[in-house]
């Protein structure tokens, strides 16, 4: 049966049809958390017993003399109650050139019914030889935004989960902040940013009107992706609008300077500044930009 192996769905779901399934598994990516959440998967897809055994190279308390002896118990443990044995090793760009080259002589000559499951950030900083005996697996921006889509989905449907999942880097963290704000709210937002050239002041209003301590992350990340969306003209691809929307026409100055504005506002919240004072800094500098 030819399965596409690059695919990590796919490979998931055929891993019991594959002959000669690799043993050794490499996932690579930048985003640590989409990593974890691979890892679950890979469990989640044995419905048989197996045991777990996890190791992290950041770990400094771990030494090349017990990681081997740790990795030799699964040749000579009795592991009669598991059918699989998963060996997870986390940060494997970190391991010592002499760890590395110990660890490719056990992939070489793997134990029965073992998985080894490596993750990293980076496949070159990891020795070639180690990478070939790997089924390799790279996750990139568009993986961990469809993750984290998906959780939202599951959690709460909304129209805005498309854009939550492209301006928060986790599923916990966008939850956090779109507590705070209601889908009604975010549909205001949007109205009056298409109107924003012709009624900038209804637009700053609302903005004054509604914006409080704990949802002013929330609208201005949406706000400042709605600006970097036009500065890309990419906004109807991203949100997915019809033709018939028109959005605000504001030239490279403009949208520089909001931006810049936006972002200050941003890194402000995090100070213990009176929240109404910066608000208002804020609207009175976007009124100025905007005329």
């Amino acid at each position: 049966m030819l399965i596409d192996k690059n695919n990590w769905t796919t490979f998931l779901n055929n891993l019991d049809k594959i002959e000669q399934a690799p043993h050794a598994i490499l996932l690579i990516s930048n985003y640590t958390n989409l990593l974890e959440n691979k890892i679950k998967e890979f469990l989640n897809n044995f419905n048989h017993k197996y045991e777990i055994f996890l190791y992290d190279i950041l770990d400094k308390n771990l030494s090349k003399q017990e990681f081997i002896q740790e990795v030799n118990k699964l040749y000579f443990s009795s592991f009669s109650n598991y059918q699989t044995k998963i060996f997870i090793l986390k940060n494997i760009e970190n391991a010592h050139i002499s760890l590395l080259n110990a660890f490719l002589k056990i992939l070489e000559d793997p134990p029965n019914s073992t998985y080894f499951l490596l993750t990293t950030k980076s496949q070159n900083l990891i020795i070639s030889t180690v990478v070939s005996r790997c089924q390799v697996f790279w996750f990139n921006e568009f993986d961990q935004q469809k993750d984290i889509k998906k959780k939202l989905d599951k959690w709460k449907k909304s129209h805005y989960n498309l854009v939550y999942s492209k301006i928060f880097p986790n599923f916990e963290i966008a939850v956090n902040a779109i507590e705070n704000v209601s889908d009604e709210d975010l549909k205001k937002l949007e109205s009056f940013f298409h109107d924003l050239i012709k009624n900038k002041t209804k637009f700053l209003i609302f903005l004054n009107k509604t914006l409080t301590k704990e949802n002013a992350f929330v609208f201005i990340k949406i706000l400042l992706f709605y600006f970097k969306s036009i500065f890309l003209d990419n906004m109807k691809k991203n949100l997915n609008y019809s033709k018939k929307n028109k959005f605000p026409v504001l030239n490279f100055k403009k949208i520089t300077n909001i931006l810049q504005t936006a972002h200050k506002f941003l890194s402000s919240l995090n100070s213990n500044e009176n929240f109404n004072v910066q608000k208002s800094a804020f609207l009175v500098r976007m009124n100025i930009i905007l005329s």
